[in-house]
């Protein structure tokens, strides 16, 4: 028998309960690939498509992917989105009073301290 006569065949040989354990057993770990194709007198690609047929008959049908992203917004949802606002207004409000306060503290040591603190842009570097 050539390799024509194992794909001309293989349709009408298999029922779809040995299709589906043949293809279980691989999965499972029971067989590798080459092990069934020999066991079985079967071509990679038949097995392959066997594959898909059984992810898409059996594995598929349980699938449910969660839609939480494709709903609408619920109320509760806004309603944490507007707290968390509320919260990083609030510390920005006290970052911009910290920065007021050191900007406050550097211009203070500078006149007593008769030191320029800050950086003058433009200036070059000393080289040491």
């Amino acid at each position: 028998m050539n390799k024509r006569d194992l794909k001309r065949n293989t349709k009408e040989a298999f029922s779809s309960l040995e299709k589906r354990k043949m293809v279980e057993e691989i999965l499972s770990g029971m067989l590798t690939i080459k092990q069934s194709t020999k066991q079985y007198q079967l071509s990679v690609s038949n097995l392959q498509d066997w594959n898909r047929w059984y992810y898409i008959t059996r594995l598929l049908k349980y699938y449910r992917p969660k839609l939480s992203f494709l709903m609408k917004p619920s109320q509760t949802t806004v309603e944490q989105l507007r707290q968390e606002l509320a919260e990083a207004q609030a510390q920005l409000a006290q970052i911009k009073l910290q920065n007021t306060a050191l900007e406050t503290m550097i211009s203070v040591a500078e006149k007593q301290l008769k030191l320029e603190i800050r950086k003058k842009y433009g200036s070059k570097r000393s080289r040491s």
